[in-house]
């Protein structure tokens, strides 16, 4: 079954802009966004964590590389313009 669905002229604009950058047509974008936001949180972390499991880092690894970059960014916020 087909559609039609009317947006107007800044959200049509918005989506062609995206649909090129991405190498698409504004079609498919939309279709690709109407997707996704029917994915669940699993289905969305899945190639997240797929890739994780391919990379061989442990999860102490990663723990230590999400503390040291929550730090850095607490440190940031608490500090503005400091380094």
């Amino acid at each position: 079954m087909d559609t039609t669905v009317t947006l107007d002229k800044r959200h049509f604009k918005a989506a062609s802009d995206t649909a090129r950058k991405l190498g698409t047509s504004p079609q498919a974008y939309i279709h690709s966004l109407i997707d996704a936001a029917n994915l669940t949180f699993d289905q969305l972390l899945a190639p997240v964590r797929d890739g994780f499991r391919k990379s061989g880092v442990s999860r102490s690894e990663l723990d230590v590389v999400v503390t040291r970059a929550r730090k850095a960014i607490h440190a940031k916020r608490i500090r503005p313009g400091r380094k």
